[in-house]
């Protein structure tokens, strides 16, 4: 064994005694380390107190963004059911009127207001889409609240409440109206959700039932026989 390997071998024993001193607290160096240990320093205090209040501090930002996000996102879903209740019970009105006057002799009238945003269902004798007197029975009203706008109607039969009447004024109201054998006239209801998003609810003159979509969507309008193609 040459003197070069005789060294490497003393130092690597010497280490493992070092070690093995710190690692048994009995020993003089493992005293020391647990003294170490022990002892308070101000710098390390100081330091860790530092780190501490980082964390806490980044902790509450994270805690603060996460909140934001969460009521944003809570605050638009909730926006967004309020109006599919008001829209999907409105759908069920339209529905619920064309399924009576279907099962019965009974004449039935949605009638959606754009000045007061509101829509009312009504009983009525006669299929007159111009005059509908007031003491027809009125058997729901209902408003809409800030997260649904009634928009605009177009008719089947391209008749469109954005326009002005014969006089000039706009248009208040549109109704429609269901008997027996279905609607007298289809069309479509644009509504607007509390973000401004278009929706619409398509009312077809026909049996088919009534739907709501998304978007302002096109409607079905009405085959007259020189339009069939057999």
């Amino acid at each position: 064994m040459d003197s070069k390997e005789l060294k490497e071998r003393t130092k690597r024993f010497a280490l493992r005694c070092i070690k093995l001193s710190y690692a048994l607290p009995d020993t003089p160096l493992g005293r020391h380390k647990t003294a170490a240990k022990n002892r308070p320093s101000s710098i390390v205090n100081r330091q860790s107190k530092g780190f501490v209040l980082v964390e806490m501090l980044l902790v509450v930002a994270v805690v603060g963004l996460m909140a934001g996000a969460a009521m944003l996102s809570f605050g638009g879903i909730w926006g967004n059911l309020r109006f599919k209740r008001q829209a999907e019970n409105l759908v069920r009105v339209f529905q619920l009127a064309q399924n009576a006057s279907a099962e019965t002799d009974r004449h039935y009238a949605v009638v959606l207001d754009f000045t007061e945003q509101a829509y009312i269902l009504r009983q009525f004798n006669s299929l007159d889409l111009s005059t509908m007197p007031d003491d027809e029975a009125i058997l729901d009203k209902v408003y809409f609240n800030d997260a649904l706008t009634i928009d605009y109607v177009l008719y089947d039969d391209l008749e469109d409440t954005r326009e002005k009447g014969d006089n000039g004024d706009s248009v208040t109201e549109a109704r429609f109206l269901a008997g027996k054998s279905g609607w007298q006239f289809g069309g479509k209801v644009v509504l607007l959700d509390e973000k401004g998003r278009p929706w619409t609810i398509l009312v077809h003159r026909f049996a088919k039932p009534v739907e709501l979509v998304e978007g302002d969507a096109d409607m079905y309008l009405p085959q007259y026989p020189e339009q069939v193609p057999f």
